[in-house]
């Protein structure tokens, strides 16, 4: 996972853009002028990076990679209008894992859930849609582990759709891929949660 200091540094310097970087840099610009103390920026800059790094990490593991930067235009003119859905849906899963941690969460924040939710769909530019995806996603995970398995099953279709480049057998929707998505998600999370519990406490205010 990168820092956001260092992904930032990187958009400025490279001449190709990754592919979820335009939509990624978005939403990490949100993050820092929504911010209320330095707890809730990192919280949402990790949750934005860990979908930019994740996302790429498995498009490389289908073998998804365009060396030369003609290849990697294509690419990316194919699939651009249909990023900032499989961005939000990673995230989204994040948060459905994230489903334990709200004292974590509103301790080094500050945010209640309520608001958690609110700066979260401003931060990650979510509209009806997403919203609706997402409750669909905490009803399915619910259910216990079918139903986690399910949420991403959901990912595993959206990353199908929107990010296959006009070749159906691209990014397929098998079991396979479902538990690489499974474990690249669990494992951002399990890193953000050693992260907040690093940082100090949001003071409760009376």
């Amino acid at each position: 996972m990168q820092y956001y200091g260092d992904l930032l540094r990187k958009l400025t310097k490279a001449n190709t853009t990754e592919v979820c970087e335009f939509f990624v840099k978005k939403c990490l610009s949100n993050a820092k002028s929504c911010a209320n103390n330095e707890g809730m920026k990192r919280f949402f800059m990790i949750c934005a990076v860990s979908a930019n790094d994740g996302i790429k990490e498995y498009l490389e593991k289908n073998d998804l990679t365009f060396r030369g930067y003609w290849a990697h235009r294509r690419y990316f003119a194919n699939v651009k209008n249909g990023i900032p859905v499989v961005v939000k849906t990673y995230v989204s899963c994040m948060l459905v894992l994230l489903a334990r941690q709200k004292e974590l969460i509103r301790k080094k924040t500050g945010l209640d859930e309520a608001q958690l939710l609110a700066a979260w769909c401003q931060i990650f530019a979510y509209d009806d849609s997403d919203k609706e995806l997402f409750n669909h996603m905490v009803r399915m995970a619910g259910r216990g582990e079918p139903g986690v398995q399910e949420v991403f099953e959901v990912l595993c279709q959206v990353c199908h759709d929107k990010l296959n480049g006009g070749e159906e057998q691209n990014l397929p929707c098998s079991e396979e891929n479902r538990d690489l998505l499974l474990y690249r998600v669990g494992e951002d999370v399990y890193i953000l949660v050693k992260r907040l519990q690093e940082l100090p406490d949001i003071p409760c205010v009376a």
